[in-house]
């Protein structure tokens, strides 16, 4: 047996050839292309459906790529950022270290000096300061001279001292330095990551656009094949009912009563012709900074989820922001690029506890002291760090 719509397209084959070599007779009625030219326009009805079903899906997908493009650009200045930034803090680390090693020397230089001074002491001590009291002139000269003693041995203790100090201050530094570096690194890590992910999205965005386009045409030529069927149709109609009036004027000859007939079932068809024609396409104060600043704290240890905004199970960035901020009913943008140009804008000498601090693709909360809490990384989740971990671009307050 032929499925139905072989059969359909074997019927309007038939009529293109019955069209095509203009024969008068044919096999079926304008009633019944009629009906046939009712579900074709339902088909084409259901196929322009589809056509802004598909249009609004490719639009989408269109826009999520505009976005997830977007962000793979201010991804990778952000990228380009921190590559310069980690170069700085490597130079700063390498000068720290230079003048580590420097102090040091000096330091290990003067120690030996000092036991040398001691030993000489030990070692000739008595004899010098039996020579220092024969060779005074006077009372004044041998006080002089005890005063100088004194002052070589305690100018040897403050500059070891002071060499030390520095030397510590500089470690200090250099420790300090090499953490924030460890930092930015954690968060050029996580950009990384993150650009793996966007480049999937892109890739998967693009793939469904082109999805969407193929579909797109493909109906599309569905919709151009159905008009141009209902065409053929509407023309077949006119053949057949042209037919169907010869053959009833034809029987009309034949008697009066006839005729009456003829002209009766001739109107009918003529009525009946018009019966599946048209079709419708259907178509500050300081305390509330204060307090956002504590209750930001609370979920330090807790984890990093890139997309998540829960405090307690994981959020991003931007998504721990939004939930802190939301604690106190304050509505502020979900994105971090969003955040920077909401709310009012605060010059970083101005910054107060619980200010949104924004990085460039990253955001934080200042909670005082030159230190931030933020959702940094999968490695390290909610953690405190110093504001000057990476440079600062600009700070919004919402409270």
């Amino acid at each position: 047996m032929i499925p139905m719509n072989k059969r359909i397209l074997c019927f309007l084959l038939a009529m293109v050839l019955v069209l095509g070599c203009g024969l008068n007779a044919v096999a079926t009625s304008s009633s019944e292309v009629q009906k046939q030219q009712t579900e074709t326009k339902n088909k084409l009805n259901e196929v322009n459906k589809s056509i802004t079903a598909i249009e609004n899906k490719r639009k989408e997908v269109q826009s999520q790529l505009k976005g997830l493009n977007a962000d793979l650009v201010e991804t990778m200045l952000t990228l380009e950022a921190l590559e310069t930034d980690l170069e700085i803090k490597q130079e700063e680390i390498t000068a720290a270290q230079e003048e580590y090693d420097y102090f040091k020397a000096l330091e290990e230089e003067q120690y030996e000096s000092m036991k040398l001074r001691i030993q000489y002491m030990y070692e000739k001590g008595s004899n010098d300061y039996i020579s220092m009291i024969l060779e005074a002139k006077s009372i004044s000269d041998l006080l002089n001279r005890a005063d100088f003693a004194r002052d070589v041995s305690d100018y040897d203790d403050e500059k070891l001292q002071e060499y030390q100090e520095i030397k510590d201050k500089v470690a200090e530094t250099k420790a300090v330095l090499e953490e924030e570096k460890a930092e930015l690194e954690e968060v050029q890590e996580a950009q990384m990551v993150y650009k793996t992910e966007l480049d999937k999205k892109i890739s998967s965005a693009k793939s469904k656009s082109a999805n969407f386009e193929s579909q797109l045409k493909e109906a599309q030529r569905q919709a151009e094949s159905y008009k141009e069927t209902i065409k053929q149709q509407t023309a077949m109609i006119k053949q057949l009912e042209a037919e169907e009036a010869r053959k009833a004027e034809e029987t009309n000859n034949s008697s009066d009563e006839e005729s009456n007939k003829g002209n009766t079932s001739g109107s009918s068809t003529s009525g009946s012709s018009t019966s599946g024609s048209g079709s419708s396409v259907s178509a500050s104060g300081s305390g509330l900074g204060v307090e956002i600043a504590n209750y930001a704290l609370r979920f330090v240890g807790n984890p990093y989820v890139s997309g998540g905004t829960s405090l307690t199970n994981g959020a991003d960035c931007s998504g721990f922001t939004w939930a802190v901020h939301k604690h106190f009913g304050i509505s502020i943008p979900r994105i971090s690029r969003d955040q920077a140009v909401g709310g009012k804008n605060v010059s970083i000498s101005a910054v107060q506890a619980g200010d949104i601090i924004y990085y460039g693709n990253h955001v934080a909360i200042y909670i005082g002291n030159g230190k931030v809490v933020h959702a940094s990384t999968r490695a390290t989740g909610i953690k405190i760090s110093n504001y000057t971990y990476r440079p600062p671009l600009c700070v919004r307050r919402y409270w």
